[in-house]
């Protein structure tokens, strides 16, 4: 645990929509989803499948080793506004604060696949996807679902067992690279480079909630009607040590703690590149009429 963020103290409120509705049932309502990277150092594949989740996979097909991380993924809507990747998580974890993870060393001639957790909730259609590969960012190609799958069965054709990256790449089918490698300081990807996050510390990302329809004895209370809660979120995400910080009466303190326990669930904070405990102050704003069903 890292004791010096026991001081920070961060602002949620329910009232935060997880936002438009660019997915329905797992599916973009619009802007493409599927995105793709091609040279004979690395092959890169992203596919947005929710508002929570992309998926990554990443072939290594040069002769060093290369960082990826998950805050590496940034993807920009048709406005330019930025929603990043936040962590991958480990599908056989086998004790839940190792659920997760921020960074991956792919090995020369390895390929890894991962789900990239974080806040996809576009307000305007993704446009955008790029990738930071160690002091390098890899810009994707969007590409339709048919093409995408017919390129899927070429990556299957690679033979990592071949020493020419080049070749490698000609052998399984592909005539062309896709996407754009952008080294360091370029001045086209100046801006880009300042939007992804410093790693030193990243807050908590809060992945649903939902707000306490407010009893009818306390419809007299004005907007907003706010209890302030302390809890600490682990390293899996789960929400612990909930603590009332303000409170407005037994009742709705109590019923803001219940509903924080059972329908918030975040993404871990980052410090240091790694995933953290921390203590956080947040808000559950109460609303008025039927009790609200949680998100998922």
């Amino acid at each position: 645990m890292i004791s010096w963020l026991n001081t920070i103290k961060i602002f949620l409120t329910v009232m935060i929509c997880l936002a438009s509705a660019w997915f329905v049932a797992g599916q973009t309502a619009s802007g493409p989803r599927h995105y793709f990277f091609l040279s004979d150092q690395r092959v890169i594949t992203v596919e947005l499948i929710s508002e929570q989740k992309s998926i990554l996979n990443y072939i290594n097909l040069g002769d060093s080793f290369e960082i990826i991380q998950a805050p590496g993924l940034l993807i920009l809507d048709a406005e330019g506004r930025s929603y990043h990747g936040h962590v991958f998580e480990v599908e056989d974890a086998t004790h839940p604060n190792d659920r997760f993870k921020v960074t991956e060393l792919v090995q020369p001639d390895r390929f890894v696949g991962y789900n990239i957790w974080g806040n996809y909730s576009f307000q305007t259609p993704p446009e955008k996807v790029f990738l930071k590969v160690g002091s390098r960012i890899a810009e994707l190609e969007p590409v339709s679902k048919s093409d995408f799958n017919l390129l899927a069965s070429k990556i299957g054709n690679l033979d990592l067992a071949m020493e020419d990256g080049k070749q490698m790449v000609l052998t399984a089918g592909f005539h062309q690279g896709y996407g754009t490698i952008h080294g360091s300081g370029a001045e086209e990807v100046q801006q880009i480079e300042g939007r992804f996050p410093d790693l030193e510390i990243v807050p908590p990302v809060l992945l649903t909630g939902a707000q306490p329809a407010l009893p009818s004895s306390f419809a007299h209370l004005p907007d907003p009607v706010v209890v302030e809660l302390s809890a600490r979120v682990s390293r899996s995400g789960a929400l612990t040590e909930i603590e009332v910080v303000n409170g407005l009466a037994p009742r709705l303190d109590q019923l803001a703690r219940e509903t924080a326990q059972n329908t918030w669930s975040f993404l871990p904070a980052i410090a240091k590149g790694k995933v953290a405990d921390i203590r956080l102050t947040f808000n559950v704003v109460f609303r008025r009429g039927a009790p609200e069903r949680p998100r998922r």
